[in-house]
C-alpha cells in the first residue's frame, strides 16, 4: 500500500486513492445512532472566546424585533444552563416560539422571542461545530423509538465530552462528513453495528482529495480565522461599550459558560481538566513535545479567562446594585412626579369651577333658593298644622280620658271567694262525719253568694269594652316606642304632663314666629322683584327709582334663604320627632312625658289583664258550679273522675317510661366513651341488652300500661292491639319468643332500627318506637306508628292510586329498599299490607317478623297483590331471599299499582308477562329490568331511584 503524504502533513493512502484525512474532534450534541456534532479540538480556544463575549455582549444586547431569519445567526439563552449561545433559525413553531440551532455545538431547542438577542457583525460566523456520519451505516428505515432512543444513548456514551480520533472518507451534499471514528482503539462504527442500533450498507465512494482538503482548511483554518478575527473586533466592541456605561449602571451578567467549563474546567478526571486528559492521552500517542507545549500554554490561558471572569461577575455585581437602586429612586420621582400632576389637575379643575360659579353665581343663589322654597311648600303641605308632640298630647288624653277603674264589683268578688275558699280548706281537713254536714252546709252558702257575685261581675264587665281598650292600649305601645324607642321607669315622672304643656306651646309659639319671619323675607323679596321689572321696561312711561335705592338684593337673598333654612330645619325635625336632639332640656321634657305616658299605660294594661283573668275564671266558675249548687255528683261522674285520674296516671307512667330512657341513653354514651367495663361489672342495670337493641329495648313497659284496642281485622294470628300516646295512634305488635328467639329478634330489630336512624323520618322505613317483654306471658312486643286506611291493599280497593301518585308513593318505597340494602338488610315481605300511602303521596315501606328469617318471611301467604306472585323465581325454585328478589317484588308491585284492574298472564319462567298492556315507555323500559327472571339482570335500588321514570315529577 502506497501511502502519500498531503501539504497539510496528512496521509493518503495513494494505492486506493482514498482520503484518509485524520483530526482530533471534541463529541458534542447525538443526533441518532449514527450521526453526531463536535468541534476539532484545535478549535476550543476558539470557542472558550467565542463564550466569553456572549457573556458580555447578550446581556445588553436588543432583543429580536420581528420574526428572526434563517440566514442570520443570534444570541439564545440555553435552557439548561441560563448561559448564552449563537443559534441560527430552523422554523417558527409559533408567533412567540422559535426552533433554533445552537452552532457551536449542533443541539436545538425551542426558545421564546425575549430569550433571542442580535448579535453584532463580527460574530456572524460560521459555526465551530461540524456534523459528522458513521461511514457505511444507516439506521434501520423501520427501527422503532425504544431501540433508536438506545442507539443515542449508547453513541453519546462513546463520543460526548471526549477526544475521538476521526478518519474523513467522504462528505455529503448537505455538509455531513462520512468518516470513520475511533475512541480508546475502539472502532465506533463497528460497536454501534455489534449492538444492533445501525446497519451497514454499500457505497459508492466518490473520493475528491482537493473537496477533502478544501474541506478541511475550511473547518480548521477559515473558522478559526474568521472567528479570531471576529473576536478581535468584538472584544474592541464590547470595550467600547462597556466604558460608555457610567460607573454607577453596571449590569452583573447572568448567563455563565457551563457549557465550556463542563469541557475545560467542571469535569475533572483525577483532578485535570478533562482536554487536558485528552491531549495528555494524544502526546503519549499521537503528538510531539511541542503539542505539549501548545497544552500547557492553553492551560494558561484558561486560567487567565477564569480570573477575568470573576472580575467581569465582581464588577457586574457592583453595576447591579447601583442600577436597581437608581431604578427605585427613578420609580420614586416618577410617584411624586404623578402626585403632583394629579394635584396640578385638581386645582386646575377647582379654579375652573370657581370661575364657572362666578359667572353663574345669581342663578346659583337663586336656584338654591327655589328648590328649598319647594321644600318647604311641601313640608307645608304635610304639616298643614303645627304638630309640636301631637301624638304625646294625644296619647295624654287617650290615656286620662278613658282610662278604667276597678270595678266595685270586683272588690266584692275578690272578698266572697276568699272566704269560699277557706271553706273548702276547711272540708279537706274535716276529719269528723258529726261536723261535715255543717261545712258543707257553710260552703253551699258561699258557693250560691260566689255564684251570684260573679254572676254580677261578669255581667258588669260585659257592659265595658275591655278588649277594645286592651287593643288601644297595645297600638298606643306601639307607635310610641316606635316613636321614642324603650321608655325608662322614673318614680318622679308623675308631674311632667304639665311641664310637657308649658314647653309644647313655647315650641309652637318659636314655630310660628319663624313661619312669619319667612314669610315677611319673601315678600320683601317680592317686592325687589316687582321694582326691577319696572326698572328694565321700556315701554313703561313711569319713572322708577333706581337699584341703587332699594336694599342690596345680596342681603334680601340672603336673609330670605336663612329663614327658608331656619324653617326647613324645624319642619325636618318635626317630622321626624327629633325636635330635642340640640337641646338637653327639650330631651328631658319629652322624654319624661313619654315615661310618664308608658307608665300609666302598663298600670292600666295590667288592671285589665287582672279584670279578664277574673272574668275567664268567674265565667269557669259558674259554668263548673251551677250544675252543683243544690246537687251532689253521682257515682257515674265519680267513675268519670276514675277514668280521668287513670288517664293521668298512664300518662305520668309515659313521663317515667321516657325518663328511663334517656337515663338509658346517658349511660350508653358513657359505656361506649369511657367505661366500657360497666356492663360486666353491672349487669343487673341491663345496659348490654339496651346496647345490643340499638337502645330500642325497655324494661319499664308493660302492655296493662296502653290501655289498648283489639286489631282482629288486621290480624288473627298473633296480637296486636291499638292504642294512644301522647294523642298519636301506636299499634302494638306482639310475637311469641323463647329464649333463642328473642335474642334473634332483638338483633334484627336493633339492624333495622340502626338503618332507619340514619336518616331518620326521610329514610322511607317505618320507624321502630320501643321493644319490650311481656313480664306476665313469653311475648315480646314491638311499637309503631300506625296509619289507619294507608296500606296500599286498603288504599287500592277504595280510591286507587293515580299515575302521579304511584310515582311519589313508589319513590318513597324504593328509598326505603334502598336504606336496608345500604345496611345489607334483605326486608322479604314487601306486599301490599305492609307498604304504606301517607297522605296519598308519601311512600313508606313496613317493618317485617323479626323473629323470623328472610326466607321464611318470603314465602308466606301475604306475598301477593291480587292475582300477581311477589315472589321472585329463584326464590322459588329454593334459592335464598336477596336484595333482588326485594327489587323484583318491587317491579311487580309498581305494575300492580298502575294496572289494579288487569289479570295478567304468566310466562313460562314464572314472570308476568306485560307485554300487550300499553303503558308509558319509561314503565315499561324499568319494570321490564326490574322483574326479569335472573336477578343478575335486575337493577339495583341506588340505580332504580335514579331512572327517569322517578324524576318525571
Amino acid at each position: 500500500m502506497q501511502i502519500i503524504k498531503m501539504d497539510d502533513g496528512k496521509q493518503v493512502n495513494g494505492s486506493e486513492s482514498k482520503v484518509v484525512k485524520i483530526e482530533d474532534v471534541m463529541g458534542s450534541h447525538i443526533e441518532d445512532p449514527v450521526t453526531f456534532w463536535g468541534q476539532n479540538i484545535e478549535l476550543i480556544q476558539d470557542l472558550l472566546k467565542v463564550s466569553t463575549a456572549l457573556t458580555e455582549i447578550c446581556p445588553f444586547a436588543a432583543k429580536v424585533f420581528g420574526d428572526p431569519v434563517p440566514e442570520k445567526i443570534y444570541g439564545g439563552l440555553y435552557s439548561e444552563d441560563q448561559c448564552w449561545y449563537r443559534c441560527k433559525l430552523i422554523k417558527m413553531m409559533t408567533n412567540e416560539k422559535c426552533l433554533m440551532t445552537y452552532v457551536d455545538y449542533g443541539n436545538s431547542e425551542t426558545l421564546k422571542k425575549p430569550c433571542i438577542v442580535e448579535l453584532p457583525e463580527d460574530l456572524q460566523r460560521p459555526g465551530l461545530a461540524s456534523k459528522f456520519r458513521l461511514w457505511g451505516l444507516q439506521v434501520p428505515p423501520k427501527q422503532d423509538v425504544t431501540p433508536f432512543d438506545q442507539g443515542r444513548r449508547f453513541l453519546a456514551s462513546l463520543i460526548n465530552d471526549k477526544i475521538i480520533r476521526i478518519s474523513h472518507r467522504d462528505a455529503a451534499h448537505d455538509g455531513t462528513f462520512l468518516v470513520e471514528a475511533e475512541s480508546d482503539a475502539l472502532n465506533i462504527g463497528q460497536e454501534v453495528a455489534d449492538k444492533g442500533f445501525a446497519e451497514k450498507y454499500n457505497v459508492v465512494p466518490i473520493y475528491n482529495i482537493e473537496r477533502v482538503k478544501s474541506t478541511a482548511a475550511t473547518l480548521i483554518n477559515g473558522s478559526k480565522a474568521e472567528v479570531v478575527q471576529g473576536l478581535s473586533n468584538g472584544s474592541q466592541k464590547v470595550k467600547n461599550i462597556l466604558d460608555s456605561k457610567n460607573d454607577y449602571l453596571g449590569i452583573k451578567t447572568k448567563g455563565r459558560m457551563k457549557s465550556i467549563q463542563h469541557r475545560s474546567r467542571d469535569i475533572k478526571m483525577d483532578g485535570k481538566n478533562a482536554l487536558v486528559h485528552a491531549l495528555e492521552k494524544k502526546s503519549l500517542t499521537h503528538c510531539c513535545s511541542g503539542q505539549m507545549q501548545d497544552m500547557i500554554k492553553i492551560q494558561h490561558d484558561q486560567r487567565l479567562l477564569e480570573d477575568q471572569n470573576e472580575n467581569l461577575r465582581t464588577k457586574n455585581v457592583t453595576y447591579l446594585q447601583n442600577c436597581q437602586l437608581l431604578e427605585r429612586q427613578l420609580k420614586q420621582q416618577q410617584l411624586e412626579l404623578k402626585k403632583m400632576e394629579e394635584e396640578l389637575k385638581q386645582h386646575q379643575k377647582a379654579e375652573l369651577k370657581f370661575t364657572d360659579d362666578l359667572k353663574h353665581a345669581v342663578e346659583t343663589k337663586l336656584g338654591c333658593l327655589a328648590e328649598k322654597i319647594e321644600k318647604l311648600k311641601q313640608f307645608r303641605s304635610e304639616l298643614n298644622e303645627n304638630r309640636f308632640g301631637d301624638d304625646l298630647s294625644d296619647a295624654m288624653k287617650v290615656i286620662t280620658e278613658g282610662s278604667l277603674q276597678t270595678p266595685q264589683s270586683m272588690k266584692s268578688l275578690e272578698n266572697i271567694w276568699n272566704e269560699y275558699d277557706l271553706a273548702q280548706e276547711a272540708l279537706r281537713k274535716c276529719k269528723s262525719l258529726e261536723d261535715v254536714h255543717a261545712l258543707i252546709d257553710k260552703r253551699n252558702e258561699l258557693r250560691n253568694a260566689l255564684y251570684a257575685a260573679a254572676d254580677e261581675f261578669t255581667s258588669e264587665i260585659d257592659t265595658l269594652s275591655i278588649r277594645d281598650r286592651v287593643n288601644v292600649l297595645k297600638s298606643l305601645t306601639c307607635s310610641m316606642n316606635a316613636a321614642y324607642g324603650p321608655h325608662e321607669i322614673e318614680h318622679n315622672s308623675y308631674q311632667m304632663f304639665d311641664r310637657f304643656i308649658e314647653w309644647r306651646n313655647s315650641k309652637l309659639q318659636e314655630f310660628n314666629d319663624v313661619k312669619h319671619r319667612t314669610a315677611i323675607s319673601l315678600q320683601v323679596l317680592a317686592k325687589w322683584f316687582d321694582k326691577t321689572v319696572k326698572i328694565f321696561d321700556l315701554n313703561s312711561r313711569a319713572s322708577s327709582p333706581s337699584i341703587g335705592d332699594c336694599k342690596s338684593v345680596d342681603e334680601m337673598l340672603d336673609e330670605a334663604e336663612r329663614d327658608v333654612c331656619r324653617e326647613l330645619d324645624i319642619s325636618t325635625t318635626v317630622g321626624n320627632h327629633t325636635i330635642m336632639q340640640k337641646c338637653e332640656l327639650d330631651k328631658k321634657i319629652i322624654h319624661g312625658a313619654f315615661n310618664e305616658v308608658m307608665q300609666k299605660i302598663n298600670q292600666e294594661h295590667s288592671l285589665l289583664l287582672i279584670i279578664e283573668n277574673r272574668y275567664a275564671d268567674s265565667v269557669q266558675f259558674k259554668k263548673q258550679a251551677g250544675q252543683w249548687l243544690n246537687t251532689y255528683p253521682s257515682v257515674g261522674n265519680l267513675l268519670s273522675i276514675k277514668r280521668s285520674v287513670k288517664n293521668l296516671k298512664a300518662q305520668l307512667r309515659w313521663k317515667l317510661v321516657e325518663k328511663n330512657n334517656i337515663e338509658d341513653e346517658r349511660l350508653d354514651n358513657i359505656v361506649q366513651r369511657w367505661f366500657p367495663e360497666l356492663p360486666l361489672l353491672h349487669p343487673e342495670a341491663a345496659i348490654k341488652s339496651y346496647m345490643q337493641s340499638a337502645g330500642l329495648l325497655t324494661e319499664s313497659l308493660e302492655r296493662d300500661l296502653f290501655d289498648p284496642e283489639p286489631m282482629r281485622e288486621l290480624s288473627s294470628k298473633r296480637s296486636l292491639v291499638c292504642s294512644e300516646v301522647k294523642s298519636k295512634r301506636i299499634l302494638l305488635k306482639g310475637y311469641s319468643v323463647d329464649f333463642a328467639t328473642e335474642a334473634n329478634m332483638i338483633e334484627r330489630a336493633a339492624a333495622y332500627h340502626r338503618a332507619w336512624s340514619v336518616l331518620k323520618e326521610n329514610s322511607g322505613l317505618l320507624p321502630i318506637l320501643y321493644l319490650f317483654a311481656c313480664k306476665s306471658e313469653p311475648v315480646a312486643y314491638v311499637m309503631l306508628p300506625f296509619y289507619p286506611g294507608c296500606s296500599l291493599k286498603t288504599v287500592q280497593d277504595t280510591n286507587p292510586l293515580n299515575s302521579a301518585e304511584v310515582i311519589k308513593v313508589m319513590r318513597g318505597v324504593a328509598t326505603g329498599l334502598q336504606t336496608l340494602h345500604s345496611s345489607n338488610i334483605v326486608h322479604g315481605a314487601l306486599h301490599p299490607h305492609n307498604v304504606f300511602a301517607v297522605n296519598r303521596e308519601h311512600g313508606i315501606v313496613g317493618d317485617f317478623d323479626f323473629t323470623k328469617s328472610a326466607d321464611q318471611r318470603n314465602i308466606v301467604g301475604w306475598m301477593v297483590a291480587d292475582k300477581v306472585n311477589l315472589v321472585a323465581p329463584e326464590v322459588r325454585s329454593g334459592q335464598s331471599a336477596t336484595l333482588a328478589s326485594d327489587v323484583f317484588a318491587f317491579g311487580h308491585l309498581l305494575l300492580w299499582l298502575n294496572f289494579p284492574k288487569n289479570d295478567f298472564a304468566a310466562k313460562p319462567d314464572g314472570t308476568v308477562d306485560f307485554s300487550e298492556l300499553s303503558m308509558d315507555p319509561k314503565l315499561r323500559s324499568l319494570v321490564s329490568r326490574l322483574t326479569c327472571f335472573s336477578p343478575v339482570d335486575r337493577l339495583e335500588v341506588d340505580q332504580l331511584i335514579k331512572d327517569g321514570y322517578f324524576l318525571a315529577i
